[in-house]
């Protein structure tokens, strides 16, 4: 190896262990036209196999480096590369980094993420499955109403539990079935402390309506 290329084999293990198992780096050295450094081999390649590029078109190369570029390894895996041209102090290529990045675990953890998050044709909730979810929309109304205020439940005043009954009634949440005892539970109060709450929003809904039908 060179002494101009020791300084990057550093740089090379640095990815290698960043990125293990998945990529490979290789550095080739274009004068002698061998591979003198590996880190990760999955391509089963050695120290001091051949280059698999023609130096003579690699040297020609005004850029610094080539790539991303997809290519197959040996046993078929799917690699994205790029190829990086060191050079020494008069601006002539010495030397070419090699970085291979084994796709394949990502583009199975995609295609494993899509089959889970694709429904193929949607359906309505069975019922029997979600007997619980006027609970739920239960819950949400009453969060709604407490973040609305910034306030607790367990911070409730008599009052507070008062009006949170009146904006239940409000977003027709007493017409769900089963749902009375529930809100009473939740707010630690009787049936009868409650339809005593209702009473009067319910007897002014009432006589808004006679008058309207007048």
């Amino acid at each position: 190896m060179k002494k101009e290329l020791k300084p990057y084999v550093a740089l090379c293990d640095a990815i290698g262990k960043l990125f293990y198992p998945n990529v490979e780096v290789v550095m080739h050295d274009l004068e002698s036209k061998t591979l003198v450094h590996i880190v990760n081999a999955f391509s089963k390649r050695r120290v001091g196999d051949a280059m698999l590029s023609d130096a003579k078109d690699i040297s020609a190369l005004k850029e610094n480096w080539v790539g991303p570029y997809e290519k197959r390894n040996a046993d078929g895996k799917r690699l994205k590369a790029v190829s990086i041209i060191l050079r020494d102090a008069e601006d002539a290529p010495i030397g070419m980094i090699c970085i291979n990045y084994n796709t394949e675990p990502v583009e199975t953890l995609l295609e494993s993420l899509k089959g889970f998050l694709h429904v193929n044709e949607p359906v309505q909730k069975p019922s029997i499955l979600f007997s619980q979810s006027w609970k739920e929309h239960t819950d949400e109304t009453i969060e709604k109403y407490l973040s609305t205020r910034n306030i607790s439940l367990l911070g409730l005043s008599t009052n507070d539990k008062k009006e949170l009954v009146w904006f239940l009634e409000q977003e027709g949440i007493f017409a769900i079935r089963n749902v009375v005892l529930y809100v009473c539970s939740v707010l630690n109060i009787s049936k009868a402390t409650l339809y005593n709450w209702l009473k009067p929003k319910r007897n002014t809904s009432l006589h808004v309506k006679e008058s309207h039908a007048k």
